[in-house]
């Protein structure tokens, strides 16, 4: 394995983490969303995500990082081709961060606070989708062959990877704080949670097989990799998704989140392996886009250096997180 394919290996752990644990908590801002007026739901949303609000943008600033020092052509032509709707996100990222933190100085029920929480749901919404757009886009260009293609991220396929992305990212919340809900014994704020992972379950199922379809037409080159060589983790994702909507079903939460997670690791790697080795049209590869030899090796040691700093502060948040609050006793 060559240095080029070693860092785009870390870059695909990366973004697949902040898939994963960002997506949660644009998952848990859209719970909050849809949780309108019911403040105890509320607040055991924001207890079962606790103190790792925007910590998880920390893989997004890796993976950045990483796509700007190691594969910099491929990091210029995605930052003139996607420059909306990254900047969309971006300021979505923002909002829902700033309106999150106002909102905790504020008392419930007031005309600001009410505010605050529909900025931060509705930025808890766009985000995702907005990032879902660059996804798709990225990977119907990714069979173009033209020198730096432009990205189709309003197209057809885009749009239902961005309703994918969405859903996904609520099946997560729902079935994180389903498993601290469960724990504490909050019987009727778990019926709404799991109601909604049920939603956003079936939504998941319904986008990824209308994903398939979309592509089908809109652009067969893309069609043919997700059934050839990434179908295995195609139909992982599906059974699993499947598998999520059964636990929820059953009541399993703990199996519920587990399979919600094996499926967006499913996911995020067939759209990496439907892509690869391509990074944006098919002549921008990992190879052809890499940096100079040692500029590869000075950025795999400090990848190094950062996941060995990084990664055991971020194990301790949670760890720390997930322990019950010591009692105090005088």
């Amino acid at each position: 394995m060559s240095l080029a394919d070693l860092l785009a290996l870390i870059l695909g752990i990366s973004l697949t983490a902040y898939a994963l644990f960002a997506g949660g908590d644009f998952g848990a801002g859209i719970l909050d969303l849809l949780a309108g007026g019911d403040a105890p739901e509320r607040a055991a949303i924001e207890t079962a995500i606790g103190p790792v609000w925007e910590a998880n943008h920390v893989w997004l600033i890796f993976a950045i990082t990483i796509l700007l020092s190691a594969f910099p052509a491929a990091f210029s032509a995605l930052g003139t081709a996607l420059l909306a709707p990254l900047s969309v996100a971006l300021v979505a990222i923002v909002l829902r961060g700033a309106a999150v933190g106002l909102r905790a100085s504020l008392d419930a029920g007031t005309r600001s606070h009410a505010l605050l929480s529909c900025l931060f749901g509705a930025a808890s919404v766009v985000a995702p989708f907005a990032f879902g757009l660059v996804a798709g886009g990225v990977a119907v260009a990714s069979r173009v062959a033209v020198a730096v293609p432009s990205i189709p991220w309003t197209g057809a396929f885009a749009i239902v990877v961005g309703g994918l992305a969405v859903c996904l990212c609520t099946q997560l919340a729902a079935s994180f704080v389903a498993v601290r809900l469960a724990r504490a014994g909050e019987t009727r704020l778990l019926v709404h949670v799991r109601r909604r992972g049920l939603q956003a379950g079936a939504g998941v199922l319904v986008l990824s097989v209308a994903a398939l379809g979309v592509a089908a037409t809109a652009s067969p080159a893309l069609f043919r990799r997700l059934t050839g060589a990434a179908l295995p983790l195609i139909q992982l994702g599906l059974a699993a998704a499947a598998l999520s909507l059964l636990a929820l079903i059953v009541c399993r939460y703990r199996l519920a989140r587990a399979a919600s997670l094996l499926t967006g690791i499913a996911l995020v790697w067939g759209w990496l392996v439907a892509q690869s080795p391509n990074l944006i049209g098919a002549r921008l590869t990992i190879h052809t886009a890499a940096a100079t030899a040692p500029a590869l090796a000075a950025v795999a040691i400090a990848c190094g250096a950062v996941l060995l700093g990084v990664l055991p502060a971020l194990c301790l948040l949670f760890v720390m997180f997930a322990r019950p609050r010591p009692e105090v006793i005088e």
